[in-house]
Order: C-alpha cells, then structure tokens, then sequence
C-alpha cells in the first residue's frame, strides 16, 4: 500500500530482522514525492485495500520544533484500518521526507518471520517492504543520537544490530552521512558521541536479549569507533565489511 518512498526508523529494522529487531511501536516514511501527493496516494492505496483490510488516513496537527528545518519535520496521522469491513485497530504513522533522494536511497526487504505470520493465518505472503537503505538510516540515526540533549540510547542498539545484518560501505556512509549533516543544519560532521546520564537504563532496556554490547559505555565507544571509520574513509569505494 505504500507509495513512493520507504519506511523509516525502528519499523525498517524490524522489516530487516523480524524478531531479531529491537521491539518498537513506531511507524514512519518518507515520501520521495511532495507529502499532498503521497498522502493522496496513501489514501486511494488505503481504499482499495489488500487481502481484506482497507484504512482511513487522518491527518492530526503538526510540531512546530522551534530550528528544525520544514523538510525534516514528521507529520503526524492515525490510520484507521479494517477488515473485512469491521474496525480493527488504529496505528499512528508519521510522514516526511527521503531528504537524500538518489537511486541508492532505497531497498526491499521483508524478513522470513513476518511473511509466516500472514501464511500461517490464511493470508497472502506480503511482498518486500521498501526501506532506507543501510548508509541512510545510519546516518540519520547517527544524526539523531549526536543532537544536542538526546534521549535516544536505542540508537546505539539499531546501528550495531544494522551493521552486523548489512555491512558498511564506510565510503558510501560518510557521503550520505555528510550530506545529512549538512541538510538538518543542526550539529556538525562528524560528531563526538557522550552517553547522558538517562541512558544507562534506556540503553539496556532497548539491547535486552539482542546480540549487542552489554553496556552503554561500551556502546559509546563503539558508535565513536564506528564515526571515525566512516569519517575516514578514502574517496574510493571499497567493499562492504560485515
């Protein structure tokens, strides 16, 4: 049902890893097109409906972050769906934008393990979902836990668990890396990471029972690892390393 664009965040990991994925209630996308025309798109998909399941977008009231860019804010809708014409349940999705469009930007993922839970009730499998791709959600993760007075210990979580399952390409990461710095305006390439006190217990709470480093000191020091090998890189391309 998903127009042209990708899903974001802690649902494209999960697309990624199935169960293997930190466990989140987030959904987000961004939108290669203006955001009218994905939503009006979203909406025709939303009515024609699959497998016996329709929806209704509902636009709710935007933030206003004071300093972000228009571009980088998510705007905020619920989505009513149904099936078989009796209401369901609501799940709230947030919409922005690819900002770094390109033909990389982009890729089609669903893990095994989702696809057997609409088989094994009777339903059609599920096509592959598009998502970011690697070197876009780890900078836009990398952007997200440098930002000043961040609370997000779970990034630290997602980027290893996103490494460990696609590789790097350090020379492809430090492109976009760069060019999403330089977009958001918000805090310089490359950043210096610093855990916050809060983040000992969100940290943990977010690894627990995934194959990640125990602790967030060492998580720190492995993300500030993971900025210098990027920052780094040669301007050739060279293979990816898992």
């Amino acid at each position: 049902m998903l127009p042209d664009g990708a899903v974001k965040g802690g649902t494209a990991m999960a697309f990624r890893l199935g169960m293997r994925a930190r466990f989140t209630r987030d959904l987000g996308a961004g939108g290669i097109m203006s955001l009218e025309t994905f939503t009006a798109d979203l909406e025709d998909a939303l009515a024609s409906g699959w497998a016996g399941f329709t929806g209704r977008l509902i636009a709710l009231a935007p933030p206003a972050p004071r300093g972000v860019p228009d571009a980088y804010v998510m705007r905020p809708f619920d989505v009513n769906l149904s099936y078989q014409g009796q209401s369901w349940c609501t799940i709230r999705f947030e919409l922005g934008q690819i900002e770094i469009p390109d033909a990389e930007a982009t890729t089609a993922v669903i893990a095994p393990e989702l696809v057997a839970l609409f088989t094994d009730v009777g339903l059609p499998a599920p096509n592959a979902v598009p998502v970011l791709a690697a070197e876009h959600q780890i900078a836009q993760k990398l952007h997200a836990v440098s930002s000043p007075g961040s609370d997000r210990a779970r990034d630290p979580v997602d980027l290893q668990l996103l490494v460990r399952s696609d590789g790097l390409d350090p020379a492809r990461a430090a492109e976009i890396c760069r060019r999403t710095f330089a977009f958001r305006r918000s805090q310089p390439w490359p950043p210096a990471i610093e855990a916050r006190p809060s983040w000992r217990e969100l940290y943990a709470a977010a690894a627990e029972g995934l194959p990640v480093l125990p602790t967030v000191e060492e998580a720190v020091v492995w993300v500030n690892d993971l900025i210098t090998t990027i920052d780094t890189a040669s301007a050739e391309r060279p293979r990816k390393s898992s």
